[in-house]
């Protein structure tokens, strides 16, 4: 049985949380293949800690209060914001492995620890949304065997999909995930804000959305890109120019020079 500690949660923290409690051995994953087994519930979470002292109902382990005097485990996860990591990995006295969730964070944050690495999902969660972790690719990195067999087997646990990555790498994912992530979502904030205005209901581009995902996986974004930067319409792109407020401009301007660029219109 391997004891967990989680600390912070927030989206990611509490969906952890909840995966490590309601985990099941993935028959396709390489920990299972290895074992030869289906053996359950090799993961327990021991306890979890957030800043404002907050238990969550939903939650079968205990709400920890001090995390300068954290009960013995295995792992101890820090799912805090990026800017926390050094100085909740200094504040932690245990001999477990430590590993961070951030994708932007070098390994080194949580080098104060003998055992340490990193376990990071590319993934967009909420407190809101039940993540099924199954289909989840999952990096780790380590700095030794120990952390190395740890975090393999909380990975393969949760997911057929581990993989490795070291800091670069993953500092270079992350990136890319914002792009497809964080930029892409707030392009549909503002054709929300674009539709709302004109009083048409945003469900007629949901197809859009769909071909747009469905050709980008199966043909390659660059290959699937269409639109007026792509094949150089000045005048409609000049219309969309005067049609939109002059604070949102800037952001359209922008992303029609990059297409134009990568193109070489």
């Amino acid at each position: 049985m391997m004891e967990i500690i989680v600390i912070g949660t927030g989206n990611l923290g509490l969906n952890l949380c909840k995966a490590i409690e309601n985990q099941y051995v993935n028959n396709d994953s390489a920990f299972a293949k290895a074992k030869n087994t289906n053996v359950k519930n090799t993961l327990k979470l021991i306890g979890y800690y957030n800043t404002s002292a907050m238990c969550i109902d939903t939650l079968k382990a205990p709400l920890l209060y001090s995390i300068k005097a954290l009960p013995k485990a295995d792992l101890v996860i820090i799912a805090t914001p990026d800017d926390h990591i050094v100085n909740v990995s200094t504040t932690i006295n245990s001999n477990a492995i430590v590993a961070h969730t951030s994708g932007s964070v070098a390994m080194q944050a949580v080098s104060n620890h003998v055992n340490h690495g990193v376990f990071y999902i590319p993934q967009s969660f909420s407190k809101s949304r039940e993540m099924n972790f199954e289909e989840l690719p999952i990096c780790v990195e380590f700095n030794n065997s120990i952390a190395q067999e740890g975090l393999e087997k909380l990975g393969n646990q949760l997911s057929s999909k581990l993989t490795y990555l070291n800091s670069q790498q993953r500092g270079r994912l992350h990136i890319a995930a914002v792009y497809m992530n964080n930029f892409v979502n707030h392009c549909y904030t503002k054709a929300d804000e674009i539709l709302n205005e004109a009083n048409i209901d945003a469900s007629l581009l949901y197809p859009l959305m769909n071909e747009t995902l469905a050709k980008a996986q199966e043909i390659s974004p660059y290959e699937a890109q269409t639109g007026p930067a792509r094949r150089n319409d000045v005048q409609t792109i000049a219309r969309h120019l005067e049609a939109l407020k002059s604070n949102d401009r800037n952001m359209y301007d922008a992303i029609t020079q990059s297409i134009k660029n990568t193109y070489g219109n």
